[in-house]
């Protein structure tokens, strides 16, 4: 029989995206984390940042001392991705708490393998975190006195080499939603397919952040001839490299359908919001609850079995994503038509 579940069934609300404001009202906000810090006031940490190791130690305790729970002397990461690799040294390099990494992905190809570098484990199976988790109560980790926080995209949520590939399509399909709400039949939407798997690409980072939504507006300016991608590539290739401000500003002959979106774009971008084109975000929300629904995007069995049973065991567990909130907590619109937040959406454990 299959089993559903939720990441609240496992967190609750000690969840953050990447504006880093929990989902739990009664955790410090950023702006209070900021002061309590000495951050500046202009910029929101990102997970390969010192600064956001700060930030989730912070949270980590004050969720600990709400739960009136014994100090914590240890913090673990659960991720995928480089980026929790830095943040597990981040941890480590504050002197503050004892910090454990484990990143993984299902190779099915590759033999399974648990390598350790330092404190940190990569494995190419996600089944292989109950060895890694099983070598840190060895080691005499207290889980009672630890935070376990797990990356939520392509780790507990659609776990790399599983199911992660529904998470890429869910923002394809939004792309391709928000670009026919915006422009109708007035686009071709294989030029527009084209273009977004071209800007997804690592070559293009330059200019897109490998932030999606500059990469889908750049995809939808250029399908409408707005911007010129070849002309882009060849300053790319001289090292020359635009910003997507300077080419919204420099833009001429905007179809009337996207003007209000270009001036949107430049007032985001120029106030240094990460998020600018938030229609793309909303419907991102909608195509991911969708997957999860019909049991294409799933949550990994792996990873909640072994946070119930860290769970049992006292520790603290939080999940983190770098996924706007636009994209996870549902508008009041969406509110209204049933949408639940991303991580009281449920899913299948697979």
């Amino acid at each position: 029989m299959s089993a559903w579940a939720t990441i609240a069934d496992l967190t609750e609300d000690r969840v953050i995206y990447r504006d880093l404001q929990p989902c739990d009202a009664s955790l410090p906000g950023l702006p209070a984390l900021r002061t309590l810090l000495g951050l500046p006031a202009n910029a929101t940490p990102r997970k390969r940042d010192t600064a956001y190791a700060r930030v989730i130690l912070a949270l980590a305790r004050a969720a600990q001392a709400l739960r009136n729970g014994p100090p914590l002397t240890h913090v673990v990461v659960i991720g995928d991705t480089e980026n929790d690799r830095l943040l597990t040294l981040h941890l480590q390099a504050l002197a503050e708490v004892a910090a454990y990494g484990f990143i993984g992905v299902d190779r099915p190809v590759a033999p399974a393998t648990l390598d350790w570098e330092g404190v940190v484990a990569t494995a190419t199976r996600w089944a292989l975190v109950h060895e890694w988790a099983a070598t840190l109560t060895a080691r005499g980790v207290p889980w009672a006195q630890t935070a376990v926080l797990i990356d939520i995209d392509k780790t507990l949520l659609g776990p790399r080499g599983r199911s992660d590939g529904a998470i890429d399509d869910a923002r394809a399909e939004a792309a391709l939603i928000v670009a026919t709400d915006l422009l109708g039949d007035r686009f071709d939407r294989t030029v527009f397919r084209q273009y977004y798997t071209t800007l997804c690409r690592r070559e293009w980072h330059a200019i897109t952040l490998d932030n999606q939504d500059y990469t889908v507006a750049m995809a939808l300016f250029a399908t409408v001839d707005v911007f010129d991608l070849p002309a882009i590539e060849v300053q790319l290739a001289a090292g020359l490299s635009p910003t997507l401000l300077e080419l919204l500003i420099a833009a001429q002959q905007v179809p009337v359908e996207l003007q209000a979106l270009r001036r949107q774009l430049i007032e985001q971008i120029e106030a240094g919001n990460p998020t600018p084109f938030t229609q793309f975000r909303r419907a991102e929300l909608v195509t991911t609850a969708a997957r999860m629904a019909d049991g294409r995007l799933t949550l990994s069995n792996e990873l909640f079995t072994l946070g119930r049973r860290l769970q049992a065991q006292g520790a603290l567990l939080m999940a983190a994503s770098d996924k706007p909130a636009e994209s996870a907590l549902p508008s009041p619109e969406q509110q209204t038509a049933g949408l639940l937040p991303l991580h009281r959406t449920p899913a299948l454990l697979d």
